[in-house]
């Protein structure tokens, strides 16, 4: 509880980010709209009907009441694909067949919850045929990291030996963290990818290494995360004599008229999609400038593509949790 109380499925209805964007989807195409967005962002609150987010059950996101009480998940594109059991919503589903009995509630085995499948349901949606905006499972589905067996509960819900729960009487050689590391937490940005440099017939050479190998990179929130190289170029005192944006990683949209980037409620094409791919080196090169002697580059994530900032911030919106940090950094001497 402790664990999942501080983590994105917490907040994923309450994020100021995400109620400014579900604001302007409504503005955009209507307020039905918001049906679309709470079945994966406040999932308790469409299984009860409760769509208007009236109860505050229904605001407190991806909660533990209800992952554990859905029964199976349709492993496709369709949003929302999870069956939700209403007839016993006491009965607590999980990952183990020999759960410690409990006065709250029934307890039963579902393999599903060891699988990435589970995650399908909100991880996989196309708008329409052809318009991928969470791309994440397919992408893990194809990846080396699924072949070998790698589930995304392997990064997301890393193992531990403890208890599964506070009233929990075994103590386990493995269950699952709760907390949901991801593009916001505190250690695995910083080990998911690589930069590396190196001078070649007179050219720079950044290569982009994804070390996680799970899916591609920025990864989920399609149309909203980005990843920025750019590079540096410093003279022999050091002083800085040019700068370059070598590449932008992420997928933006355009909507019926063509314009783009447009966020993902109005997305009706696919514009533009460089992403940093799981299983192979990304290679991208820039031209030198006359007199660099060193090259600076860096590997940046923003939690917001730049281009919806502004905006943001013209609102006043909280962008505390969305601040760009550094994934990787490296530097080259030029001859």
């Amino acid at each position: 509880m402790k664990e999942w109380q501080s983590s994105s499925m917490a907040l994923a209805w309450k994020n100021p980010v995400f109620q400014a964007f579900l604001e302007d989807a409504k503005k955009d195409l209507g307020p039905e709209v918001q049906t679309d967005c709470v079945a994966c962002h406040a999932p308790l609150g469409f299984v009860t009907g409760d769509l208007k987010m009236e109860d505050p059950k229904s605001q407190e996101g991806v909660t533990c009441n209800f992952c554990h009480n859905v029964s199976d998940v349709e492993v496709s594109p369709r949003p929302a694909s999870y069956t939700h059991d209403p007839s016993d919503p006491l009965l607590m589903r999980g990952p183990f067949k020999d759960a410690d009995p409990a006065a709250a509630h029934g307890s039963q085995y579902r393999e599903l919850f060891t699988k990435s499948d589970f995650c399908a349901s909100c991880h996989w949606y196309d708008r329409e045929p052809g318009v991928t905006i969470e791309a994440t499972h397919p992408q893990w589905k194809a990846s080396k990291a699924a072949a070998s067996g790698a589930q995304c509960q392997s990064c997301h819900m890393k193992p531990y030996s403890g208890k599964a729960a506070l009233i929990a009487q075994k103590t386990r050689d493995q269950v699952w963290s709760h907390a949901f590391p991801g593009a916001h937490s505190d250690s695995l940005p910083d080990s998911v990818a690589t930069l590396a440099a190196a001078v070649v017939d007179g050219r720079l050479k950044l290569t982009v290494t994804n070390r996680q190998g799970g899916h591609s990179l920025p990864g989920g929130g399609g149309s909203f995360r980005w990843i920025a190289l750019d590079v540096v170029y410093r003279d022999l005192a050091g002083k800085e004599i040019g700068r370059a944006a070598v590449q932008g990683y992420g997928t933006e949209y355009a909507d019926a008229a063509g314009k783009s980037p447009v966020p993902k409620w109005l997305a009706k094409k696919v514009a533009r999609s460089a992403e940093i791919p799981a299983d192979e080196p990304r290679v991208e090169w820039a031209d030198i400038p006359a007199g660099a002697r060193r090259a600076e580059a860096s590997l940046t994530y923003y939690f917001l593509n730049p281009a919806y900032v502004p905006g943001l911030e013209a609102r006043k919106v909280d962008l505390s949790r969305h601040r760009p940090r550094i994934l990787a950094k490296t530097r080259v001497e030029i001859p």
